[in-house]
């Protein structure tokens, strides 16, 4: 057995004690370059209830937030460079609804997909309105944390604004243009929005009902009947994304970490690639100078203070983390790609930070 395989395993049992601790029932991991995958593993169970059903290298798992680089921005970049938009394009030239109160900047495509919009976090969408010219003059009327511009606050609603101006634009639902324009041309089967019924036994489950979402939603929800109640397993967990029929520019994606970095390595220059470099710099620049975190089209950056990345990952490398208890980073300086997917809201979701832990990860995979 070569010294890899060997942290390979290790990395296996760090995690199973990590499954013993309740971080999470299960998890998914891989390590890979522009090339190839170096090592990959998968430990604990998929699911817990019902019944269990042990994790593999092959388990779907719902990848939350992840949904927003991979497809979301990705998809801007695309349809920028088959010249159906700019990403400096007006936000209400896209989307006529959108008549925000304020007499400030007039927000862009761009000033979205970096955060730097001054929009607040989140909100339940689906208690405000029915419809998604409804969502979308909700979204203009919220009360915001900031002016624009003049700091970070990551945003769902930033990416559901650009998923409905990449609808509007391209005149596809999302699912359709992802599958299009990247998986399809990519031959990436197991990354893609609504997974088959008849997968299910291959789906990591997420939680029981709508708990946390009901509890976090609060006053502004207290009409809504709505609800999931059962087991959310095969459909999105996300609420938001869930009443928009499972595709939204903020969650939806479903995939093995396998998937993942079929996809990802594609922002590595070193290996094939489906962009060309205007475009996959994109991904790495720092449109947020100054501010509070550094972030691309997409992803964050590893000099964000505080972020995921952890020491060992180059300050160049970037990346993102979804509720769920997923996370990829890039790192072009080490052309690596790491994935960790986990379902840590199985059966209920756990109130715990995982950037220490997948800091930590970060470092044992890349000693491998």
């Amino acid at each position: 057995m070569s010294r890899g395989q060997v942290g390979a395993r290790a990395l296996d049992d760090w995690l199973l004690g990590k499954i013993g601790e309740d971080w999470f029932p299960g998890a998914s991991w891989l390590l890979g370059d522009a090339r190839q995958v170096l090592f990959e593993g998968a430990v604990g169970n998929a699911t817990v209830e019902p019944r269990p059903l042990p994790a593999s290298v092959e388990t779907l798992y719902d990848l939350a937030s992840l949904t927003k680089p991979l497809a979301t921005a990705l998809l801007a970049v695309r349809l920028q460079a088959d010249g159906l938009l700019k990403l400096e394009d007006r936000i209400d030239r896209l989307l006529p609804e959108w008549r925000p109160r304020d007499t400030g900047p007039a927000l862009t495509l761009l000033d979205l997909l970096t955060h730097r919009s001054g929009l607040p976090a989140w909100m339940p969408l689906y208690a405000l309105a029915a419809d998604v010219p409804g969502r979308i003059a909700a979204i203009a009327s919220a009360p915001r944390p900031h002016p624009p511009l003049l700091a970070v606050t990551y945003s769902c609603p930033n990416y559901l604004l650009t998923g409905f101006a990449l609808e509007r634009v391209s005149g596809a639902s999302l699912d359709r243009l992802f599958r299009e324009q990247v998986t399809g041309p990519l031959g990436i089967g197991d990354l893609r929005f609504r997974p088959d019924p008849a997968e299910r036994a291959r789906i990591a489950a997420t939680e029981t009902g709508n708990a946390h979402e009901r509890a976090l939603a609060g006053p502004p929800a207290d009409g809504y009947n709505a609800f999931r109640g059962d087991l959310i397993w095969g459909e999105v967990h996300d609420h938001n994304a869930w009443s928009l029929g499972g595709v939204a520019g903020n969650a939806g994606l479903f995939g093995t970490a396998r998937a993942v970095w079929s996809l990802a390595r594609h922002f590595l220059k070193e290996g094939p690639s489906c962009l060309q470099d205007e475009e996959r710099s994109c991904f790495s620049h720092d449109f947020t100078p100054g501010l509070n975190q550094a972030r691309s089209v997409g992803f964050q950056l590893a000099s964000t203070q505080g972020c995921s990345a952890g020491p060992d990952l180059s300050p160049r490398a970037f990346g993102h983390t979804g509720f769920t208890g997923t996370s990829l980073w890039i790192d072009p300086e080490a052309e690596r790609v790491l994935v960790l997917l986990t379902n840590r809201v199985h059966p209920h979701h756990r109130d715990r930070d995982l950037h220490p832990l997948r800091r930590e990860f970060h470092s044992r995979a890349l000693a491998l």
